[in-house]
């Protein structure tokens, strides 16, 4: 029984939807939002520079932990069966996430093959300064029985097609979402603006390991490379979005 569960999940992994999601309301951790704006160019939904940014100024970037504060707890509840959730647990889990986007945007930096910023651990005159937040981050709704795949207090997030059918981008696809900003290291002065919201890719899923916020890894990975490429290529540079598949296997 339980390999064919397995199998259940592996197949239904194949339907993970990988996409941009619509923009999530604003968090309020970037002041004046209504700056943003829409660049068919940047693979961000929505960004803002300061007319005053020169990206040539800065050699370094010092890049803070990413902030959960201003996480939306209805978005992540929404579509889930509490039952099957351990909220200690889940709250570390949250902070696992932050922790391994932290990690993740650091790595970018440092092994862009380019070496356009150095990292630093604190910042000085050269140094642009990335803060970013997580502020949506809701699981795929579960396959029925999946949860005999993974322990009971985590969920397997596998896309199903009721999910995909649903008139809410948080049930059944998964949402991802951040916002950020850019601090001159100087005057600590907000010089740069973006906000982006995905789902989970396309992807056929190795269970040994699933976690809720697996998925979740990879589009993190993706958005610490676009920033790379956006601070590092000149304005007006068209940088490709995500693809949407990917194999996922821990």
């Amino acid at each position: 029984m339980t390999r064919m569960l397995l199998k259940i999940c592996l197949f239904a992994g194949l339907f993970l939807v990988g996409c941009k999601a619509g923009e999530v309301p604003n968090s309020g951790f970037n002041p004046h939002p209504e700056l943003m704006t829409r660049d068919a160019n940047l693979p961000f939904q929505r960004i803002y520079w300061d007319n005053k940014f020169d990206p040539n100024a800065y050699s370094e970037i010092f890049i803070a932990p990413v902030n959960t504060d201003y996480l939306k707890n209805e978005g992540f509840w929404e579509g889930l069966n509490l039952a099957y959730l351990d909220k200690v647990k889940l709250k570390k889990e949250i902070g696992d996430l932050a922790d391994y986007a932290h990690k993740s945007f650091i790595k970018a930096f440092t092994e862009d093959p380019n070496h356009r910023f150095t990292v630093v651990d604190a910042a000085g005159p050269n140094t642009l300064i990335l803060e970013t937040a997580l502020v949506q981050v809701v699981p795929s709704r579960t396959v029925v029985g999946v949860i005999g795949c993974v322990s009971p207090a985590s969920v397997a997030v596998v896309g199903t097609a009721a999910g995909a059918l649903s008139k809410s981008q948080d049930i059944g696809k998964g949402v991802v979402a951040i916002e950020g900003r850019f601090r001159d290291g100087s005057s600590r002065e907000i010089i740069g603006m973006f906000a982006d919201c995905e789902h989970p890719k396309y992807a056929f899923l190795d269970f040994k390991a699933l976690n809720w916020w697996a998925p979740a890894k990879i589009i993190i990975d993706d958005w610490g490379k676009q920033m790379v490429e956006v601070l590092s290529n000149p304005r007006g540079t068209a940088i490709k979005g995500s693809s949407a598949f990917k194999l996922l296997v821990w």
